[in-house]
């Protein structure tokens, strides 16, 4: 890992780009990036960033969230549950 980056888990969306997470499902985004980065990131298309729920550490969140090295997070689509 980079001096200058963090490394973060990611439940990715089925329709969000995985490409990037290693094999663990970590992805590495440079300190101080917010959640918004990270759904740009995972390519997450503009008109469904609405319709999932966004959860850092198992708390729901908005985009503006900054993270931190070793943050979870976590997307829950509209048709989740149980």
């Amino acid at each position: 890992m980079n001096r200058n980056t963090m490394k973060i888990k990611v439940y990715a969306p089925l329709f969000g780009d995985t490409g990037l997470l290693d094999k663990n499902g970590y992805l590495e985004l440079p300190e101080g990036a917010l959640l918004r980065d990270l759904y740009k990131t995972l390519k997450i298309p503009l008109l469904l960033r609405n319709s999932i729920v966004c959860q850092v550490n198992y708390e729901r969140c908005k985009a503006s969230r900054k993270l931190v090295d070793g943050d979870i997070v976590s997307f829950v689509g509209p048709l989740s549950g149980g």
